[in-house]
């Protein structure tokens, strides 16, 4: 009605016009008035949002100009990629090829942890708290890491920044929230489109909020989630309204949770400043998405199509504003004439520059980027490899980067970095439990402590403590030794209770109490982030006595221990749990010696590796080995190598097989299936794995026909608090057993 009523108000007021002056001779074939100018306002709502991209396409084909978009959230993601000049087809590309799991990822990136991250990341929860500079306990902001996201946006946008959105192509405003003053939207309208962008869709909880210009910045939807008004004050006559908000779940009871009245709370609140934002809309369009939700990414395609048909069942609506085909693709060539700035594909850099630090030494991070000066650069691939290694210091919860100029006006790199505010002081917590269902549950709490930068080459205090099943805690002093962080030096110490069982032909004959208290050092090397080689001196104070046993049969006593160490490791795989391809690999020996002042003469070596194998889309097969072996004279009963449990022999109880030497090699296959339980909400797979092993005294002892076949068949989840594991295994010599397990046992 709104629209008729201003259509009818143009058409009066061109017949006055010509009541008023006489009619003059048609020099041109210009309308006698000017054209309805059409506004855009996208509202918010995560993967929903995708449907605009069918909006956009519909519009286009029936020929309807577009002069004006807002955006929130979502919209302003869709709306201001399109603004800026990228096409359709572009736009469906980039939605269609994009890894939503990498970007909107729960988890740091392992190209972004360095190699001893890489092997903390299975132990802990994927979760991180701390203590800032004032002591005050706090939390990462959102639980989402954005950092990718970002990238992601400022390579489609072509990292553009200008002075003014409304210089973009088609004019443009992003919507967000202003924590300081949440009584008015806060409008985007210049600067970086990419920071913007993400600035608006800072979901509160899922991603941190952004700071611009002093004002820390929320997702715009919880003030205005359909920037109808702020369309129409940008020069629109006519506001086409799209909403894609997600309805109210009927579902609803009072045994609902928390979480749930408090999401449907919400949801109820914007749906009330909804209805009152579109009645100033001219035309509303809501695309039937029915059970498709904000998070389902991976059905773009058909949340593209919803968003056409809801375009074409309004046809009709639309053709008051149509223009014909060769006047519109007039307007759109005039319009992509407007493009600010040609993209950029290679840079020489002169100098680079670093703000935002606080507590990290610049000339550290300058070392993680200072092979980027004086030399021509694929942009921007190599500046986010650059941002990539930056992250690897762990200090940092966002990394930006600019182009910038000098008072020479020679061009240079400007890296813009935030520490985390949760910071310096770091914890994190673990998990470790399991039982096979024959009245023995194992259970260990770990907790983390890190401080950081202490010094200005990065220094890192480093503490453990694990409580359960057995006891630990470990202390390590980690000290790079140059700014590249490729040499260090870790002096430790530590102390340990654990109470090992024996095992003879099958069943338990002793339990060991050994307690050890342990100091050493380590000279290390590491090897980009994928490798590192660690050389040590230590030196154990070992008290065994027996729990359970015969000590006449089973050796006790306090024994004095040094020993030299070796540690190798090398892992590129590409997930913490469920890798698709890589591979891991480490090797560990110990030579203990009298003739540096040790009770014992023995040596041992410690060799494991998994590679993985992509085969299919859903498919992924695995193969791993271990193998470990003593050399001259026997190690004591406690530190003799141990098999069994369900990630070996998974027919028998862990550590029942016993010996100097010890093999077991597994292979299988990972499975992945929309149709595994909770597979839509939780990284899923089924697992299908074959093993064979043993352990022995002596290599005369060693027999292939002695080797124990088996295998096993899992469900896994990997869930925030832990790995959860349900299976059921088999060894021949073992029994049937079952396994449910949580935390870093996969």
């Amino acid at each position: 009605m709104i629209m008729m009523v201003r259509l009818f108000s143009h058409i009066l007021v061109g017949i006055l016009l010509l009541l008023i002056h006489p009619i003059a001779p048609v020099h041109s074939q210009e309308p006698s008035h000017p054209r309805l100018k059409v506004g855009l306002a996208l509202s918010g709502g995560g993967a929903r949002g995708i449907a605009h991209i069918g909006v956009l396409e519909a519009l286009e084909e029936l020929q309807v100009p577009i002069d004006y978009i807002a955006g929130t959230s979502m919209g302003s993601i869709v709306g201001g990629l399109y603004a800026s000049g990228m096409s359709i087809q572009e736009l469906r590309k980039a939605v269609e090829d994009m890894n939503w799991e990498h970007v909107l990822q729960l988890k740091a990136n392992r190209d972004q942890l360095s190699y001893r991250e890489k092997q903390n990341q299975r132990r802990y929860f994927n979760f991180e708290f701390g203590l800032n500079a004032h002591g005050q306990l706090n939390a990462p902001s959102g639980f989402i890491a954005s950092q990718e996201l970002f990238l992601e946006l400022k390579k489609l946008t072509k990292n553009l920044t200008i002075d003014d959105f409304g210089k973009l192509p088609i004019p443009f405003k992003a919507v967000a929230t202003d924590l300081a003053n949440p009584k008015a939207p806060y409008l985007l309208e210049k600067g970086e489109l990419a920071l913007a962008m993400r600035a608006s869709m800072a979901i509160p909880f899922a991603f941190s909020p952004i700071t611009i210009e002093g004002h820390l910045l929320v997702d715009g939807g919880i003030v205005n989630n359909i920037p109808v008004d702020i369309v129409r004050n940008m020069g629109a006559d006519i506001v086409i309204a799209v909403d894609i908000a997600t309805p109210v779940s009927s579902q609803i009871d009072s045994g609902s949770s928390l979480l749930t009245v408090a999401k449907q709370s919400l949801d109820i609140a914007l749906i009330q400043n909804a209805i009152r934002i579109l009645k100033e809309a001219d035309i509303i369009v809501e695309p039937v998405l029915g059970d498709l939700t904000i998070t389902d990414f991976d059905k773009s395609a058909d949340m593209i199509q919803r968003g056409r048909e809801a375009i074409f069942s309004r046809q009709a609506a639309f053709s008051p504003l149509r223009m014909n085909i060769q006047d519109y693709r007039r307007y759109r060539h005039q319009q992509q004439q407007r493009q600010p700035i040609s993209p950029q594909t290679t840079l020489t850099p002169r100098f680079i520059e670093i703000v935002g630090e606080q507590r990290t030494s610049r000339s550290t991070i300058l070392h993680q980027v200072e092979n980027l000066k004086n030399r021509t650069l694929v942009f921007p691939e190599e500046v986010e490899e650059a941002v990539y290694r930056i992250m690897t210091l762990k200090e940092f919860e966002h990394v930006n980067y600019s182009l910038t100029h000098d008072l020479k006006g020679q061009k240079g790199l400007l890296f813009q970095v935030r520490e985390k505010s949760w910071g310096p002081h770091y914890f994190q917590l673990g998990l470790n439990a399991s039982t096979s269902f024959d009245n023995k549950i194992e259970f260990t709490l770990l907790g983390r402590y890190e401080r950081l930068n202490l010094n200005s080459l990065g220094g890192e205090w480093i503490n453990e403590l694990e409580v359960g099943t057995g006891y630990l805690l470990r202390t390590e002093f980690y000290q790079p030794l140059d700014y590249n962080r490729r040499f260090f030096i870790a002096p430790f110490a530590g102390f340990e209770r654990a109470f090992p069982e024996i095992f003879r032909e099958g069943k338990g004959i002793a339990e060991y109490d050994v307690q050890s208290l342990r100091v050493g050092l380590e000279l290390g090397m590491n090897f980009s982030n994928v490798a590192e080689l660690r050389v040590g001196l230590q030196r154990n104070e070992v008290d065994a006595n027996l729990r359970i046993g015969d000590q006449e049969v089973l050796p006790t006593g306090k024994t004095q221990e040094n020993l030299l160490t070796f540690k190798w490791g090398y892992d590129n795989l590409d997930d913490r749990i469920f890798a698709t391809q890589g591979l891991k690999l480490s090797l560990e020996g110990n030579v203990y010696k009298r003739g540096i002042g040790s009770d014992l003469n023995y040596q041992q070596i410690l060799l494991y590796g998994r590679q993985y194998y992509p085969v299919h889309a859903q498919i992924t097969l695995l193969g791993e080995m271990t193998l470990a072996t003593a050399f001259n004279s026997s190690p004591p009963e406690y530190q003799r190598f141990s098999i069994g449990g369900f990630d070996s022999l998974a027919g028998y109880p862990e550590g029942e097989m016993r010996g100097k030497h010890a093999l077991v090699i597994r292979g299988g296959s990972l499975f992945q299936s929309p149709y595994l339980p909770f597979s839509k909400t939780i990284a899923t797979r089924l697992a299908t794995l074959f093993h064979v092993g043993e352990a022995w005294d002596y290599y005369a002892d060693f027999k292939l026909p002695d080797l124990h076949y088996g295998g096993s068949m899992s469900l896994i989840w990997d869930t925030r608090f832990g790995t959860l594991l349900m299976g059921l295994g088999y060894t021949e010599g073992g029994s049937l057993r079952y396994q449910l397990s949580l935390g870093s046992v996969f």
